[in-house]
């Protein structure tokens, strides 16, 4: 399950593995030309996000933005959204995720 939620908010940001791999490869073959690939669909859900799945979306979105020391704090429901709040090693709330509990994907 994690994966597959890892893999639908990475293709929410645009990036999908088949797009790193092939970055890598390109890196470590030189010049050799790699043809592109079709980004991935987003996943179709059936429920809704859960509270311990907004908290993996919000670990894997700390992860990716290289926030090493923060901690995933209290999920609530708001407005129709879940907000996962982000606090750092103190426990000092230094962001709010909101999360679509629809699809899964981070709302700005």
């Amino acid at each position: 399950m994690r994966t597959l939620i890892a893999l639908a908010f990475a293709a929410a940001l645009g990036v999908t593995a088949a797009h790193a791999s092939d970055s890598a490869q390109a890196g470590s073959a030189g010049n050799a030309q790699v043809a592109a690939k079709e980004p991935a669909s987003a996943v179709a859900r059936t429920e809704p996000v859960t509270t311990a799945e907004a908290r993996d979306i919000a670990k894997t979105w700390m992860k990716n933005n290289n926030y090493r020391f923060g901690r995933v704090g209290d999920v609530r429901s708001k407005d129709g959204l879940l907000q996962v709040e982000l606090k750092s090693a103190d426990g000092i709330r230094f962001a709010t995720l909101k999360i679509d509990p629809a699809t899964g994907q981070i709302v700005s």
